[in-house]
């Protein structure tokens, strides 16, 4: 017989109280919505981070019982239809996503963003958190979300998305069964064994360019790519503009230093092998079909890409001290 680990997150002399099986996060007990002025709805995916992120979510939960803050904690896989969860839980008055890329990817691509009224806040519980590292340096914003549509499907991504050798990489990092934060500069090596580099077109804004040895072709609504490789300094998530980074003409052991350098983003000094682009508008196309990521999320035979923004959702950072302040205000 298990032992279930139990918590009463409501304080008491106020609120009835709200009881979780913390152990697997799928039993709620809720009493009395209509007295409670504030509500988070806490989503893990116990997926992410390799299935490591229990230890993490644990952090939260302990926050949330601290401050007294009242909250329901689900897991994104045991929530079928968003929309429809919080349409029965009107009580719910903020939200707390926590995952890593592919975590956040999902959401955006399960759900119709513009049916979330709620306060949305992300945190971080994934081994990438390529977002967050754009996300926490501006607190919140208006963030774009991307739409991708490739010959194999159409998908919307939030951090970014592209074609090439960091597809390749992609499908080896999924692979991966001791996923870590080592483990895009791991299967990197991998990757270049098997990759190919090809002419690829790419129309920015209705302006063609074209390479003749293309590497990879990335296309950034945040900065980070591959568990935080500054791959588009400039690039702002408020903005409706991408920013497109063209790795080409380079052979393949210079390759790998090329991937080095844009950990600290000096690869835009290699104007010879990097070529940056700004533009709303993108298509890529390559005469064979290659690996394609959307926030590290693959698809294979991909030959070509067109890239818009497709909407705009107001986003936070989950900064506990700023959290603690606003609601320790409210009690």
């Amino acid at each position: 017989m298990r032992n279930l680990w139990y918590f009463c997150v409501i304080d008491l002399k106020m609120h009835p109280c709200v009881i979780i099986q913390f152990e697997e996060y799928t039993e709620v007990s809720l009493l009395n919505f209509d007295i409670i002025d504030t509500m988070f709805l806490v989503i893990h995916n116990p997926l992410s981070n390799n299935k490591k992120s229990k230890k993490n979510t644990q952090k939260y939960v302990k926050f949330f019982q601290k401050n007294k803050i009242d909250f329901i904690i689900r897991s994104s896989l045991k929530i079928e239809n968003l929309e429809i969860f919080l349409s029965q839980n009107p009580s719910i008055t903020d939200i707390l996503y926590l995952g890593g890329d592919g975590t956040l990817n999902y959401l955006v691509n399960s759900v119709n963003m513009d049916k979330i009224t709620q306060n949305l806040y992300f945190g971080q519980s994934g081994s990438g958190n390529d977002f967050m590292r754009s996300l926490k340096p501006i607190h919140q914003g208006l963030i774009t979300l991307g739409s991708a549509k490739t010959n194999v499907k159409t998908v919307s991504f939030i951090n970014g998305c592209g074609l090439g050798i960091d597809g390749n990489v992609g499908f080896f990092v999924n692979q991966d069964k001791k996923k870590n934060k080592m483990s895009y500069f791991v299967n990197t090596f991998r990757a270049l064994n098997v990759y190919k580099p090809t002419p690829m077109k790419i129309t920015i804004d209705g302006n063609t360019h074209e390479f003749a040895k293309t590497w990879f072709v990335s296309v950034q609504n945040g900065k980070y790519f591959g568990g935080g490789m500054k791959v588009a300094p400039h690039a702002d998530p408020t903005q409706e503009s991408f920013s497109v980074t063209v790795a080409h003409t380079l052979k393949k052991w210079q390759v790998f230093f090329v991937f080095m350098s844009i950990y600290v983003g000096l690869h835009v000094k290699l104007k010879k092998y990097v070529t940056i682009f700004t533009g709303k508008n993108i298509s890529v196309q390559s005469p064979d079909p290659k690996y394609f990521q959307a926030d590290g999320e693959v698809l294979e035979a991909v030959s070509s890409m067109s890239i818009s923004p497709s909407k705009r959702h107001q986003i936070h950072s989950f900064e506990k001290n700023k959290i603690k302040q606003a609601f320790s205000n409210t009690k």
